[in-house]
Formats: C-alpha cells, structure tokens, sequence
C-alpha cells in the first residue's frame, strides 16, 4: 500500500467553492485501492468537523481520510490573514508531533507549503491550477499580485525540491520546460476533470422538465418562454462578476424574457447587489450563494446557458461542469477555454473580454440553443472524465511507490 499526503486547505466534507477544492476532492473519490490518501485541509465547520480529528470520507473508498488542521471561511471569503498563512503555521506544528511522518509520497497544490518539507527527501509532486505568470496582470487577485518579482524569486528553488509537477494549463507547461530545459520530462500537462456521477445530463425529457419547474418556482418565474442564464463561481476580482451584470443589462435590451442566476459567493457579493440595483436588473438577477454540487447540477440542467466572465482562469472545472449537463457555454477567452468551447459547436468564445464582446455573444448562443444544447455539449466534456484524466496522476504515485 502507497501512501500518500495530500497538503491544501480545503474541506472536502464542506461546500467551499473553487475549482482547486473539486480537483482534490476528485483525487479523493477516485482514488485505487492501492493508493491510500490522506487529506492534510481545513474544516469549513469546526463543530462538525473539529480540527486534529481524522475524519472518513463517504463519498471515497475506504482507504481515504482527511484531517483539518485549521478552518476555513464556508463562502471562501479571505480574512485579514491569508488562509494558506494560517494553515501553514498549523501544519508546522503537525510536522513537530510527527504526524507526517508515515507517508511515503506529499503532494502539494501551491508553492508555499513546501518550504515546510523543503528539506525532505521523499517524494514531491505538486499540482498548479493556474499559469501563475498572471500575478503580473492588472486584474489578478492573487496576494502575490503585490510582489510578483518575490513570488518568482522564491517558486525556483522550492520547486528544486519538486519531482514531479502537474499543470492545468498548456501554457505553463511550455514556460517551466522553457525555463527548466534539462528537466523536459519534469512537468506533465494534466487537465482538470469532471464528475460524471454528479454532472450529467437529466435522464429524461420529462425530468428535466421537472428540475426547469422546480427551478422557475424557486426563482418566482412565472413565464414559461423565459430563459436562465447561469453562473457558478466566487464572487470576487478573477471572475469578474460586475462584466457579467453589465453584458446581461445589455442583452436585457434586445431580449426582455431572461433571468441570471450566480451561484458562489464572495467579497464582491454586495458590488454586485449595487450595480443589478443601480441597472434596474435586480429583479432579473437571483444571487443563490453557496450550494451543493448535487444543487449546482441540477440548476445546469435546468438552465439555458452557461456564462463565464472571468479575467483569468486555469481550466475551469464550472465550464466541464456545464457542458456534461448538456448546457453550452458563454465564455471571456482565458485559460483552457478555447480547447474546450468551440465557437458555434457547443457555445461562443469571446473575441475581447469586453461588455459588447460578451453580450454578443450570450445573444448569438440564445438565438442557437436548439443546435448548441445536449449532445455538442456532452461529447466536449467526454475526454475530461475522471478515468480518462487522473491516471497520469495515479501511475505517477504508482511509480513513486516503488522506489
């Protein structure tokens, strides 16, 4: 049996949104039974999920635990100090008592915590979820963002310590090997993936009819013509949520019969009241918060089409999630969408992250539903299945072991 720690604050058991959070938890739930996981987080409920106590997890096979070492905001809100600085102070003390120590693999999701383990001779592999050259664009919100030039400063010799690095974006796979030329095989492009157990298409006509009823009650629609637009993310600067309500108040113009639905939640939330309020769009906008997977599907498969206004992404899961409903995809071109959505096939792209750009194009997808819904859609977000994906992982922790 190979064991392997996995470090990140997150709480698998909790409704965190966020796309790193859904990646771990995948790992987790489709994990071999001979890879054994243990999830170093963070508790997003401290009563039900105390901190320093092991916790099983029900939706993984049996050999998968996770132990909160501190907690977390439930919304993801960030407090004054940074989450991944507490986390590391707890995991620090962890460390002191041994309670790593019987691990034969750590795998990481960002740099910081492997200065803890820099001097660690097991094996290392770390996962980035983002093309971190973007804490140098103006509308990241990454803290780094502030000092750049110190985050690169310290990335190079705490990957040094790294065997193996998985990335979610092409593009960062090109510089590290670009940068790292005698290391060509030392970085893998891994995409992220989505749970087909959780996100599919309704199983019937008739059902998912019943979730578009169930849906228009609970958001007070009383038109049966009326279309909903949805939107899954945190409410914060890298989403962009404010170019959304704005592109909608546009298209609100030409098409009176639509209703916008955000479900996340973040700094941004009371922004985003002000601006549907100061538009006169507040009645169209419902703002759902933070829900469940399980909820989550159902509202896509209930909905008409999905719109991703973010300014910087890496894969985003929200957009596989989407797609393997059936529901085609509105989207600002960053990250991996352009090798995901394909203009006029399962959805639009953006030519510019601009408000005419997006509402253009949300208003050339309504106008194309009937050809962009279902199937396009399902066989976009086939080869992200979790068995199609996660191997590389797992071969990776195989082959490890065996050293």
């Amino acid at each position: 049996m190979c064991r392997i720690a996995i470090f990140h604050p997150t709480d698998p058991l909790g409704n965190v949104p966020g796309g790193i959070e859904s990646i771990i938890r995948g790992i987790l739930k489709w994990s071999p039974p001979d890879l054994q996981y243990t999830l170093f987080g963070a508790t997003s409920d401290a009563i039900a999920r105390p901190v320093g106590r092991e916790q099983p997890l029900p939706f993984a096979p049996g050999q998968s635990r996770f132990v909160p070492v501190t907690t977390v905001d439930s919304a993801g809100r960030r407090g004054f100090v940074p989450a991944i600085v507490r986390y590391m102070q707890a995991l620090r003390r962890r460390i002191g008592s041994g309670q790593c120590d019987r691990f034969d693999i750590l795998d990481f999701h960002r740099v910081e915590p492997l200065w803890l383990f820099r001097n660690d001779a097991r094996p290392k592999n770390i996962i980035l979820h983002q093309d971190m050259s973007a804490i140098r664009d103006e509308n990241c919100d990454i803290m780094w963002r502030h000092a750049p030039w110190l985050y690169e400063l310290v990335e190079r010799p705490l990957l040094s310590h790294v065997d193996h690095i998985f990335a979610v974006r092409q593009s960062a796979v090109a510089r590290y090997r670009r940068s790292y030329p005698k290391r060509p095989d030392w970085v893998s492009f891994m995409p992220t993936w989505v749970d087909i157990t959780v996100f599919s298409p309704a199983p019937s006509a008739e059902i998912r009819e019943r979730l578009r009823e169930a849906l228009r009650r609970r958001l007070g629609i009383s038109d049966p013509e009326m279309k909903v637009l949805v939107t899954v993310g945190r409410l914060d600067k890298q989403k962009d949520p404010l170019l959304l309500i704005n592109a909608f108040n546009e298209v609100l113009r030409s098409r009176r019969k639509l209703h916008l639905v955000l479900i996340g939640d973040g700094l941004l939330r009371s922004a985003v009241e002000r601006t549907c309020v100061a538009l006169g769009v507040r009645a169209a906008v419902s703002l759902l918060g933070v829900q469940p997977s399980t909820t989550i599907a159902d509202v896509l498969r209930a909905s008409d089409l999905f719109v991703l206004s973010s300014a910087y992404e890496g894969m985003p899961i929200a957009v596989l999630e989407a797609l393997a409903t059936g529901l085609p995809v509105v989207s600002t071109n960053v990250g991996e969408i352009p090798s995901i959505v394909q203009d006029g096939i399962n959805g639009a792209v953006c030519s510019t992250r601009t408000v005419e750009a997006l509402s253009e194009a949300m208003i050339r997808c309504l106008s194309a539903l009937p050809s962009l819904s279902g199937d396009p859609c399902e066989r976009s977000a086939t080869p992200y299945h979790p068995d199609k994906v996660l191997h590389l992982l797992y071969a990776n922790h195989r082959q490890q072991g065996q050293r």
